[in-house]
């Protein structure tokens, strides 16, 4: 891959924000001990953009000239992990927390060598690039705003993409061609809209015209990092906005060709955002019945005539593809198949004559607050849901308040005549 290298952008410590007061005193200490090592080490990547606008960083990564083995030996708390590309896991242990890992990452070159039967195994990754140096490294990531270096020996940050200028515009742009970067690593389109939902920024053009030209190019990449990807913007709060902009993009129908019914997904997926940012743990079952959700109506209405022998392997078609695509397991399955099934159970409204043993299942409250984000975008539930709003709040008031009192007749009772005694 071929770069124009550019002169980089030094930010001297008075202009900008980022204090080593702000950096992980771990991820410090493996700065020093690179340092007086003799080598070159920085702190790279999300940590210096996140610092800059003012978020706390999930982790501290670092960027070195020292090689994996170097690092190794270096470090006696350290792990090399990776097939392709080595990396250095540093691991602290904290008490009663899992253990702390600082990630330390040589700095990749960006041209892949023809006849490397002079270099050692040392002096290359598995993918055949050679490693090079800081501004090759920085140009070989994949968008600006994640090629910022700090440099610890005099404070200052540097620049060699415009990511700078990118921050301060709130603009995701691909580092490189966008065909060229795309078909590297398909997983990349889908970084950028998370990156764009999570920071509040916006796709830049060129890369945004990257993503529609190579979106079928997401099929390529391996299932388990899509759904690791799609896992972390649960936990984040923002499939809603990830999955909307994807389909704007044409990404979502490679990402999921099971789902072909994309109205109604966004009202159910907000509300799961908002509860998942708020606290709530994230269940993946959740988001799969959401998705599938419009498409299994499709293919089989949402009626209160439906039957639930009918709708289950009219479920079973959309959710069992959609799973086994990305191996996920088949308790969440069940979970997702129930859930949706629980659907057209409640849209049989007081026809349902099952009632009392369906609203004691433990998963009851799960799948009415599902069913009641789907009645209220779908007004042909209107009717089904306020009866069963109507019967949950009559289950809840106390036997008591519910008992109506005997209606009195006008005409008084006599009182009862007492048997006395003769005389």
């Amino acid at each position: 891959m071929t770069q124009k290298k550019k002169l980089p952008i030094v930010l001297k410590r008075p202009e900008h924000t980022l204090s080593r007061s702000l950096v992980d005193d771990d991820a410090l200490w493996v700065l020093r001990k690179l340092r007086r090592s003799g080598f070159l080490a920085y702190i790279v990547g999300g940590a210096v953009r996140d610092i800059l606008l003012g978020r706390e960083p999930k982790d501290f990564d670092i960027g070195t000239d020292a090689r994996p083995s170097e690092v190794k030996a270096l470090f006696r708390n350290c792990r090399l992990i990776g097939r392709r590309f080595r990396l250095a896991h540093v691991y602290f242990r904290r008490k009663g927390l899992p253990d702390k890992i600082v990630e330390v990452t040589t700095f990749r070159g960006l041209e892949k060598m023809e006849d490397d039967s002079h270099l050692t195994p040392d002096d290359r990754d598995k993918t055949g690039a050679v490693f090079g140096t800081p501004q090759d490294d920085a140009m070989r990531r994949d968008f600006t705003i994640n090629a910022l270096l700090y440099n610890f020996d005099d404070f200052s940050i540097i620049d060699y993409t415009g990511g700078l200028s990118d921050l301060e515009k709130k603009k995701i742009r691909l580092i490189g061609a966008p065909d060229e970067r795309f078909s590297e690593d398909p997983v990349r389109m889908l970084r950028a809209i998370e990156f764009a939902a999570r920071l509040g920024f916006k796709i830049e053009r060129k890369t945004a015209s990257g993503i529609k030209a190579n979106a079928r190019r997401i099929s390529e990449a391996s299932p388990a990092r899509l759904r690791d990807e799609v896992r972390q913007m649960q936990h984040l709060g923002i499939v809603g906005d990830v999955f909307k902009e994807a389909a704007h993009l044409g990404l979502l129908e490679h990402l999921y060709p099971e789902i072909v019914e994309l109205e109604g997904i966004y009202p159910l997926l907000k509300p799961l955002d908002g509860a998942g940012s708020g606290g709530r743990p994230a269940q993946e079952f959740r988001y799969i019945a959401a998705l599938a959700l419009p498409t299994v109506i499709k293919n089989y209405p949402l009626t209160g005539d439906a039957r639930l022998d009918e709708a289950a392997p009219a479920i079973s078609e959309t959710v069992t593809p959609l799973c086994a695509r990305y191996q996920i397991s088949a308790h969440i399955r069940h979970q997702a198949k129930e859930i949706i099934l629980s659907c057209y159970r409640f849209a049989k409204g007081r026809h349902y004559r099952a009632k009392g043993k369906f609203s004691r299942r433990k998963d009851f409250n799960e799948a009415w607050e599902f069913y009641s984000l789907w009645a209220d975008f779908d007004s042909s539930q209107s009717e089904a849901a306020n009866y069963w709003r109507s019967y949950l709040q009559d289950r809840e008031t106390p036997a008591e308040q519910r008992k109506k009192p005997r209606r009195r007749s006008g005409r008084r009772r006599r009182p009862a005549r007492k048997n006395t005694p003769a005389t």
